[in-house]
């Protein structure tokens, strides 16, 4: 798979949410930044939406991981950079784990290749921190219609 190619196909979460949705009434998720402020909008955020449930939050990517093992949510939120353990490495070690969680990276930088990192390390979406806000709420919300 070229890197255009992945580009194109890797970022639409709304490929997986709907199935995702019919599956569970509210998706268990795991939320993880290692930045309080960020981490309170996308909690925020993602309160909103009637389908989710945030049953967890951690600054770093050994906590994700041992929530994930705890809980077993639906879904992880995840930002790529963090102390102890990147969002690359917990994604790739959660994705080999726990195939039934699903995982979205999300990173202040965006790149085709950092995408093609995403995939390759277990991640099903990617969401540019810039345009969080804008952009997650918004493929959520056209899941449901």
């Amino acid at each position: 798979m070229n890197v255009e190619s992945a580009e194109r196909e890797f970022h639409p979460v709304e490929q997986w949410y709907p199935a995702l949705a019919l599956e569970s009434r509210r998706l268990r998720t795991i939320v993880i930044d290692d930045s309080a402020t960020f981490l309170e909008v996308v909690c925020a955020l993602l309160e909103r939406d009637n389908e989710l449930d945030i049953v967890a939050r951690g600054t770093n990517g050994k906590e994700a991981v041992d929530l994930v093992a705890k809980l077993h949510p639906d879904l992880v939120v995840m930002d790529i950079d963090m102390p102890e353990l990147d969002g690359l490495m917990a994604a790739l070690i959660i994705s080999c784990g726990f195939p039934e969680t699903r995982i979205v990276l999300m990173s202040a930088e965006d790149s085709p290749d950092l995408r093609m990192e995403c995939m390759g390390c277990g991640a099903e979406a990617f969401v540019y921190k810039p345009r969080f806000r804008e952009d997650f709420p918004s493929l959520l919300e056209t899941t449901k219609e």
